[in-house]
């Protein structure tokens, strides 16, 4: 509706004044002609004056529009003056609308979770006791040339510090490298706010030159110390390692295996199908940390490992210990180790009474497994022997003494009561 049609709106509704014509039917209802005579005026009755006409009140003109000002299409906010058609939403998309808030109010409230665990974490999470154990969880904990307090220390957490803020492998890294005589150093939270440590702390088991250096080495192969001059009552480990080692102390070393490709491979015949090389593959993706550590737990397990004064493992096919300093054990590779220690072991401690003596010197190769899985031993006398003899041509049969052939002559035989490889029992 617009102003003039509202103006007559409420002219319609007003009533007329005295003495004004009404225009309700002004166009419905002819003008009344006057029965006088032309000329002739009515008088009012009972006034001697002509009454005075007043105008008619016309209606309002109406108005026109103001024309609106032209906007430039290319200002910000302009607007097209076309009427604009609403289009009606679709069905998919009121679904999308609601998936869309339903996704919206989901990630509120995920963040508000959040907010709220960061906010309790950093308020009530607080560090407030240490606690130090064993490697397997025991109490009292040994912690070897340190006490608690440094171990705590060590790590720079205090009391009071967020229980959360801080890596946990972080802090066992920089606690086995501050500590060097600690072989395991593990660093774990227990709500609501204790740091518990566990450790391992380490033993002087190895020495290896190096550089002009001494390395001293736990079993775990970290370096302890380094000395200048050879330290004593140690095992002497004679191995390879990477060009620019990190050897400094609180390090672990990686042992390095020999660059020959085909050394494995020269140290069988061709063709040959026996327990010794049936594995090959298996030896050759182990490490030499791997097999250091299978090769000190067989020594031990047989009871050689305390008598161990050089491990030489500079060829991963003619691994080799000397014992007391007087026998040589020739191993070859790291296949059937626990069959070999075992084997050499059985020797060298006189186990069935037909072994070696307490005064004999020299070499014994158990290197040697047959296709039936036996062990053809051979001892071969030396006054001073080394860990890794350089290998010599094969004496006449005449001349050769081992002591396969030594038992013979007094009517034994070495391997007669020998233990058995227990692969090749089971087949």
């Amino acid at each position: 509706m617009d102003r003039n049609q509202r103006s007559r709106n409420q002219k319609k509704s007003v009533p007329p004044r005295k003495g004004q014509p009404s225009h309700r039917n002004t166009k419905s209802a002819p003008p009344q002609r006057s029965s006088r005579p032309a000329g002739s005026q009515q008088r009012p009755k009972g006034s001697g004056q002509r009454p005075a006409k007043q105008p008619e009140r016309q209606p309002p003109k109406q108005q026109q529009k103001r024309p609106r000002p032209q906007q430039n299409p290319q200002k910000p906010g302009y607007r097209s003056s076309a009427p604009q058609v609403q289009r009606r939403v679709t069905r998919a998309e009121q679904l999308r609308i609601r998936r869309r808030k339903a996704i919206i109010g989901v990630l509120c409230v995920l963040a508000v979770l959040v907010v709220g665990i960061v906010l309790s974490i950093n308020l009530l999470f607080k560090v407030t006791d240490f606690r130090v154990e064993n490697a397997d969880r025991t109490t009292p904990a040994n912690t070897g040339i340190y006490t608690e307090q440094q171990l705590i220390d060590a790590t720079g957490i205090q009391v009071g510090d967020n229980l959360y803020g801080f890596s946990t492998k972080e802090k066992s890294d920089q606690l086995l490298a501050q500590m060097p005589y600690l072989d395991v150093a593990v660093v774990t939270r227990q709500a609501p706010g204790t740091v518990i440590i566990r450790l391992q702390p380490a033993v002087e088991r190895f020495k290896m030159e190096y550089s002009g250096s001494w390395l001293v080495l736990s079993e775990q192969l970290k370096v302890l110390r380094v000395e200048p001059a050879e330290p004593d009552n140690l095992v002497q480990l004679d191995a390879l390692l990477p060009e620019g080692a990190a050897t400094t102390p609180g390090s672990f070393l990686t042992l390095d295996a020999p660059s020959e490709p085909t050394a494995l491979a020269t140290a069988m015949p061709s063709g040959t199908a026996t327990p010794e090389n049936a594995d090959e593959a298996d030896t050759a993706q182990e490490t030499p940390n791997e097999v250091l550590n299978e090769l000190l737990g067989e020594l031990d397990q047989y009871g050689l490992l305390d008598g161990t004064t050089v491990l030489t493992m500079q060829n991963m096919t003619e691994l080799s210990f000397l014992y007391q300093g007087r026998v040589s054990v020739q191993l070859g590779t790291a296949n059937n180790l626990d069959y070999k220690i075992r084997f050499a072991a059985y020797i060298i401690l006189d186990t069935g009474g037909d072994g070696l003596a307490s005064s004999d010197r020299g070499t014994l190769d158990v290197s040697d497994q047959q296709t039936d899985g036996t062990i053809q031993p051979r001892f071969l006398p030396a006054e001073n022997p080394v860990a890794t003899p350089e290998p010599t041509p094969e004496p006449p049969a005449e001349d050769t003494t081992d002591a396969a052939a030594d038992a013979a002559a007094d009517g034994a035989d070495l391997t007669a009561d020998a233990p058995q490889d227990d692969t090749q029992s089971q087949e």
